[in-house]
């Protein structure tokens, strides 16, 4: 590499790695400089292949530096050391590299193309990069480029008329067309995010009713989120199920006694009862019990399972909603599992990570989409890092979900940048689908997001506590909702029409070579 491309190179790494939360110093702005560095790398590249060498090295090392967290339960939980543990960051980062790496080599063949139809055609190409990565290999939609701007909820408004994919390639355009540097370029790319701006300004301006001056009061549900902050190594022990039943019992009772007003909904977090509750003739009583004393509806998670013949079973990652009234109103089974986390891939076959696999070993992905209801409440839920799949939120909206909740369990990964990340790619979801979000966690971060991705209750970390708000219900659907099956195909369609009607450089006129 020489020495343009180097520091082209340190700078988009950096714009991973400082544009998303991390332990130093997270300002969204710097995202763009990813898919900018990316576009210079290619446009100037003197081939394909450096191209490729160059977008890769890009994306590793910032991917890699991003998602460090990822080494951290495979030390912490699986027992691996670190010598072993902090190579599964970097492979991560090599897979999601490679999308940078087509990025840049796309920019590189685009090259004779006029810079402001170049602009546009990598914005779509970016697009339907990342909605490729959201679904190839099980999806690892981590990182988006709009999830970036969930801190500045102006920037964060046009997913809900495009979705987050969408909106990305929208804000990469914009990083592209800046980088060009060509006068009408740069106004280009200015305008596009001014728009961006102008238009998120003018929805959360114009957001509608709060909780607090909501037309019908039945439109308002207040809730209380507990945290058992339960330590990960420890949570499945048997020996400990009382005292994890009665830690959340007590915040619980606790949180009740404070609060005035309605009867609120109770969320505990992903797996908060590592027992069978189906089956648990001492635990499932008393929860039944607790609820019908207090009237406050219980929505919790706990493992699930299922017959699959004489002597085998399947096992759930399973929410329960327990109604006011004490009776199991139905339960939610996790749909999209975390490969190496609640399941081992038949191939590649990593044993050495079946430590990670902790109380009840495999979980088989659900299939119900339907809300769990209690009166005028429907739950659409997503449990752990659903929250980062558009589509799964999309589903639940669809079945008739009034709400979408989100319980998980961020404890694997301790304090690191994680839970951070996590929580603000959800803020997404609630754009996407105007609809109120509530998340529940273990060890936090517990919050409430209102439809337009603002982050309204915040609850702290690393202790055991309960975190009282108030979340609306919304039964309109947005424009991403009713376009979202189409826009990958307006889009594809978009790009083949820029590639058919733009024409490339005449020939003779040489092409800018970096040397």
């Amino acid at each position: 590499m020489n020495r343009h491309a180097v520091w082209r190179g340190l700078a988009g790494a950096a714009g991973v790695f400082l544009g998303f939360p991390n332990p130093l110093l997270h300002l969204p702005l710097l995202s763009l400089a990813y898919p900018a560095a990316l576009y210079l790398l290619g446009r100037d590249a003197p081939d394909r292949p450096t191209a490729f060498r160059h977008g890769w090295l890009t994306g590793l090392v910032g991917a890699s530096a991003a998602l460090y967290w990822l080494a951290l339960p495979i030390h912490n939980v699986g027992g691996l050391p670190w010598v072993l543990a902090a190579p599964c960051a970097v492979g991560i980062g090599i897979y999601v590299g490679l999308y940078g790496a087509i990025f840049c080599v796309c920019a590189r063949m685009l090259r004779p193309r006029p810079p402001l139809a170049r602009g546009v055609m990598l914005g779509l190409i970016w697009y339907m990069l990342e909605l490729l990565r959201g679904s190839l290999f099980t999806g690892f939609p981590w990182l988006p480029q709009a999830a970036a701007f969930a801190p500045w909820p102006v920037f964060i408004q046009g997913a809900f008329l495009v979705g987050a994919y969408a909106l990305g390639g929208l804000l990469t355009m914009a990083a592209c067309l800046l980088a060009e540097g060509r006068k009408g370029c740069v106004a280009a790319g200015l305008g596009l995010l001014v728009m961006l701006a102008v238009f998120g300004a003018a929805r959360l301006t114009d957001s509608g009713p709060s909780p607090e001056n909501a037309a019908r009061t039945d439109d308002v549900v207040p809730v209380i989120f507990v945290e058992g902050n339960v330590d990960q190594n420890q949570k499945w022990e048997a020996h400990r199920q009382q005292a994890t039943v009665d830690l959340y019992l007590g915040l619980s009772r606790a949180a009740l006694q404070d609060h005035q007003g309605s009867t609120p909904l109770l969320i505990w977090p992903e797996t908060a009862m590592p027992f069978y509750y189906q089956e648990h003739r001492l635990h499932a009583p008393i929860l039944r019990h607790f609820v019908r004393e207090s009237g406050a509806p219980l929505l919790f998670g706990a493992p699930g399972y299922l017959k699959n013949g004489a002597r085998s079973f399947r096992i759930f990652n399973r929410a329960y909603l327990i109604s006011p009234q004490g009776r199991d109103a139905g339960y939610y089974d996790k749909e999209h599992l975390v490969p190496f986390g609640e399941y081992l891939p038949p191939w590649p076959a990593f044993d050495f990570l079946t430590p990670l696999l902790q109380g009840v070993g495999d979980f088989t992905p659900g299939l119900a989409v339907a809300p769990l209801r209690t009166g005028n409440l429907a739950l659409g839920m997503l449990i752990c890092y659903e929250s980062i799949f558009p589509e799964l939120a999309q589903a639940r909206v669809a079945a008739g979900a009034n709400i979408l909740v989100n319980i998980s369990n961020d404890g694997w990964f301790g304090d690191s940048s994680a839970p951070e990340q996590h929580l603000q790619m959800a803020a997404l979801r609630a754009v996407e689908q105007n609809r109120w979000l509530l998340r529940g966690t273990n060890t936090g971060i517990s919050g409430i997001y209102d439809n337009r991705g603002r982050l309204v209750l915040r609850g702290a970390q690393f202790k055991a506590q309960s975190v009282a708000g108030q979340a609306r219900l919304l039964t309109s659907r947005s424009p991403y909702h009713k376009a979202a099956p189409w826009i990958p195909y307006a889009a594809a369609a978009l790009l083949v029409v820029l590639l058919l009607r733009v024409p490339g450089r005449a020939r003779g006129i040489p092409r800018r070579i970096s040397r």
